[in-house]
């Protein structure tokens, strides 16, 4: 029975030019693979159970922290695996050698992509829940994952960005640092309306409203003599930076309201013609 068993196991599957695979060497991969998975598993559940929520890291990195710490394991274990085949690994690495050439410039983005994210992991700038705007887009930021991240626009649109774009770009981060951030209605008034009385009313409106942060306080510009109007601008502060244009667009309908009530007007563009004959 021993003697059949061990037979088996030296049965060989690939038998090429004096190179064999026997069924002890598949299993023994096997079992490799199989302690890698494990491992693997065992990395997420210390990173997403035990990080995240003592809050050490937060959600998103983890995710990416987990992606790392696969890619590695699993490199590991396809080295280990070719080595117990008897391949030699210099062998490979001349192969890759002599196509990295073409394949360095064809996955040359990608390679950058997946440094980027790895920067972005570390420097801890940009994480879920972040509130970017790039390129004239604002969106909440729903993933970070190794090559790209995944942004959810104020539309509901969902849009993939290498994670390149957002290290190397312009980009703005509301929610960086503080979780208030300023923002600014302007609005233009006739010529001879008691500019005291507008900065009541305006005060009033962005106080009434209750998105508005209360501290720090809002504040009124008087910024210019413009051709048709005088110029002002209500400076508020607002915690939910996802509700920026709401907040911008309920000022807008509170003031116009006030304005009516008050016998205020707001001017539109005009020009006088003379006429020389």
């Amino acid at each position: 029975m021993k003697k059949w068993f061990e037979n088996i196991l030296e049965f060989n599957l690939v038998d090429i030019n004096n190179y064999k695979i026997s069924v002890l060497d598949l299993l023994l991969i096997l079992l490799i693979f199989a302690v890698a998975r494990f491992l693997v598993s065992a990395v997420n559940t210390i990173i997403k159970n035990k990080l995240s929520k003592k809050g050490i890291i937060d959600v998103g990195r983890a995710k990416s922290v987990s992606q790392i710490f696969r890619y590695i394991i699993y490199t590991i274990s396809v080295i280990i695996a070719v080595e117990s085949l008897g391949i030699d690994l210099s062998v490979i690495f001349g192969v890759f050698a002599a196509l990295g050439l073409g394949i360095g410039f064809a996955l040359q983005d990608v390679f950058k992509d997946l440094i980027s994210g790895i920067v972005i992991l570390f420097e801890g700038n940009v994480s879920v829940g972040d509130i970017l705007e790039m390129d004239g887009l604002v969106g909440s930021v729903t993933q970070i994952n190794m090559r790209t991240s995944q942004i959810k626009t104020l539309d509901g649109v969902y849009m993939v960005i290498p994670n390149s774009k957002i290290v190397n770009e312009k980009v703005i981060n509301w929610s960086a640092n503080n979780k208030i951030s300023r923002f600014n209605v302007s609005v233009g008034v006739a010529y001879g309306t008691d500019v005291e009385k507008v900065r009541t009313i305006l005060l009033a409106c962005a106080a009434a409203n209750p998105k508005v942060s209360k501290t720090p306080e809002s504040q009124v510009f008087f910024n210019d003599f413009g051709d048709s109007s005088l110029v002002f601008q209500l400076l508020f502060w607002i915690e939910d930076t996802w509700q920026t244009e709401l907040v911008k667009s309920e000022l807008r309908f509170a003031i116009n309201a006030k304005f009516k009530e008050e016998g205020i007007q707001i001017p539109f563009p005009q020009r006088d013609v003379h006429i020389i004959q």
